[in-house]
Parts: structure tokens; sequence; C-alpha cells
């Protein structure tokens, strides 16, 4: 029976491109689009529930986001040459959109500096999900306390992340360990409590002080809306630099 399995299995593996190509021909362009969003929520978890959420929540808020920090990523970006390399990581990606977007985008040098993306998170549940979603990004399953000292980044991407830990500004040196060039964090400011779920720390601009602050402004955004009560929210965004 176990050598069957494994036969079969490797038939189908290699015979993969065809059956796909067969697929497509049986298909219309819309009924694979709606069997890929089926494949995409049944990878995020086992519960369709999560991967609803990731496909309607957190990946547009998530996206949203790296809108309002490109900006400032390609005033980045224009530091390094145009037909050079970047490496990016992105730490605690979610479902992995902004990495994802931003792997797709910079694949080449039409916009610029090619960009070579990782995205790093505690939680392996995740990974098949961004694995089918986004094939350019590179999963890595690890605490970025625990990477080896000599895992280094250009660039590295945080958004929404250090609120839900209980000690951000250890986490935060954590990060510019591991980064050659900048890191970027985004972050609720200044939230009110009682704080959002899974929120343990309020972040403001003294949260960096002691850190090399390259850039630093509060803004709104559609991603960080007026809570039902009426509460306005705004988020801080910080570029922050290794020192010399």
């Amino acid at each position: 029976m176990m050598s069957w399995r494994l036969t079969h299995s490797r038939w189908l593996r290699k015979n993969l491109v065809f059956i796909c190509q067969w697929l497509c021909k049986q298909l219309s362009a819309r009924e694979l689009g709606i069997l890929f969003e089926k494949l995409q929520i049944s990878y995020a978890s086992s519960d369709f529930k999560v991967g609803r959420y990731a496909l309607e929540f957190n990946n547009p808020q998530t996206l949203c986001f790296l809108m309002d920090a490109y900006p400032t990523l390609q005033k980045i970006f224009k530091c390094y040459p145009r037909m050079g390399e970047i490496s990016f990581l992105d730490v605690g990606p979610a479902f992995g959109a902004a990495g994802g977007l931003l792997s797709q985008m910079h694949r080449s040098h039409f916009l610029g500096p090619k960009l070579v993306v990782d995205a790093l998170d505690i939680d392996d549940s995740r990974k098949n999900f961004i694995a089918l979603t986004y094939p350019l990004v590179n999963f890595i399953y690890e605490s970025v306390e625990k990477l080896p000292e000599n895992a280094m980044w250009d660039i590295v991407y945080c958004s929404n992340t250090i609120e839900h830990i209980d000690d951000p500004r250890k986490f935060i040196r954590s990060v510019i360990d591991h980064t050659k060039g900048h890191a970027i964090f985004l972050a609720p400011y200044k939230e009110k409590s009682p704080l959002s779920k899974d929120h343990r720390q309020q972040i403001s601009e003294q949260t960096f002080d002691g850190f090399v602050v390259e850039s630093m402004h509060v803004f709104s955004t559609p991603a960080w809306p007026t809570t039902a009560e009426g509460i306005d929210r705004q988020q801080i965004i910080a570029v922050l630099r290794r020192s010399a």
C-alpha cells in the first residue's frame, strides 16, 4: 500500500503541469479564480473562517498599511542602485500580503531595485497560505530574537506588530541587530484604553527614544478607522537606521 501511494504521488508530481493545463482548458478564468480562492482558504487553516478573514479583512488592512508606508519605502529604495538588489524582511507578516505585493511590484528592475523578500513569523500556520498566494516570498519560521547573528537584511519592515509585544523596545533592538540599512515600524499611535484585542502596549514617540530615528510622523488611515464609539485612531510610522 505504501509503495502504491509513493508511486502515485510521484506520478502526480511528474504530470502536475499537464494536469493543470488540462484543468485550465476545462474551466473558465472566473471558475479558476474561484477555485484558487477556495485553495487559499483551505491552506489558511482547517477552519474556513480563518481563510475568509484573511481574504476579506486582514489582507486588505495589511495592503492599506503598505500603501501608507510605500512613499517612505520609495525614498529608501532610491538610496540603492536602480539595477541593484535589496534584501527585504517583513517581520510579523500576518498572511503575507505586504511582502507579497512588494515581491510582485519589485520582481524586476522596472520600478527600481529588485527586492528579494522574506517573511518572518513565530506562527507557522500561515506558511502554506503565503507559499501558495505569494510564491516569491520566502517564509521563515523563527523569532527575530533567535535569528543567527549573520542573518542580515538591507531593509526590515514591521507593520502593526510591536504593540503586540510585552517589551517593544527590546523587540526593536532585536530588529535593528538584523538591519543593514533601515527598519520601518508602523503601529497604533497612543491607543486609548482599553487596548484592542491582543495589544499589550501603547506606542508613542517615546517608544523610539534612544534609537537612530531618521523620520517619524503620525497619520490617519482607513486601515485604522474611527471606532464604533467615535474614538479617532491614528498610526505612527518610524524609520530607524542602524547606528554606525
